[in-house]
């Protein structure tokens, strides 16, 4: 099994968009960071904003390391199938579970390393472009956390939503086999949830039940903070724990899923 979590790995890395990605997200961290200072400086240009407002964060480049994940794992599986490479894969001595499984760790290996680029080049780029603080220092309204712990638990609920994303997208990958339409559906859930959210949260109001919906669980990057003013006024609201146990049971259900489509997938016509 550990040869071929390694072999999915060499292929995914060997692919130069994959280092481009993480390429862009720290030119884009900066970018960020740069318009963040432009945006903030005094009339001497002076940066008022501190390095730790922003990198507490993680300079909200989370979106954009999300999407890229999304197109990593809409293209790990409808590519073997697009270039005809899935029989090659299906006659080695692994089965189709086993297949999907070291597609799916490989995605996560992906996201982690992504997530630290971000962390850390979030990290430099506040201290250099903004006014420079010590990371240890403690966060106003983030309950005694220094900013290094406020942006990893930043980073440890964005890595949650990243495993639904990273299963949404595997799935629709294995049942259409389209990396269009894959990447299309992770977008459609990753940007459209605010919107659908909007919508559910009238309905949640009369049906408490609702609030347990997948799409109501893409709000746990505003659980890391206990909201003590959403909880009184928020009928859907659920905390941090709550969320993220959802989020892994959904993703639990949708693997499940996937991995019984993905046996009976087939590939003759591939």
């Amino acid at each position: 099994m550990g040869v071929l979590i390694k072999n999915e790995w060499v292929k995914l890395i060997k692919k130069k968009s994959s280092w481009i990605m993480w390429i862009i997200l720290i030119v884009m961290t900066f970018g960020i960071t740069l318009l963040v200072k432009s945006t903030t400086s005094s009339q001497n240009g002076e940066a008022m904003m501190k390095a730790n407002d922003l990198f507490a964060s993680l300079t909200e480049m989370t979106s954009f390391l999300n999407l890229f994940i999304v197109i990593v794992a809409a293209s790990i599986v409808a590519e073997e199938f697009s270039r005809g490479t899935i029989k090659f894969l299906l006659i080695r001595p692994f089965t189709r579970s086993q297949i999907l499984f070291s597609k799916f760790v490989v995605c996560l290996i992906y996201s982690v390393i992504g997530t630290v680029i971000l962390y850390l080049s979030s990290l430099i780029s506040a201290n250099l472009l903004l006014t420079s603080q010590s990371p240890f220092a403690l966060v106003k309204g983030y309950h005694g956390w220094n900013a290094l712990t406020v942006a990893a638990a930043y980073a440890g609920a964005n890595l949650l939503l990243i495993l639904l994303y990273v299963t949404i997208t595997l799935f629709i990958s294995a049942a259409i086999r389209s990396q269009s339409l894959a990447v299309g559906v992770g977008l459609g859930v990753l940007f459209g949830s605010s919107i659908i959210n909007s919508f559910l949260n009238v309905v949640i109001q009369k049906y408490q039940w609702l609030k347990w919906n997948p799409f109501n669980m893409l709000n746990i990057k505003n659980t890391v903070m206990e909201n003590t003013e959403a909880v009184n006024n928020y009928p859907g609201y659920l905390n941090f724990w709550q969320m993220a146990s959802g989020i892994l049971i959904y993703s639990l259900i949708i693997y499940l899923l996937m991995q019984q489509l993905f046996k009976k997938r087939d590939v003759s016509l591939s």
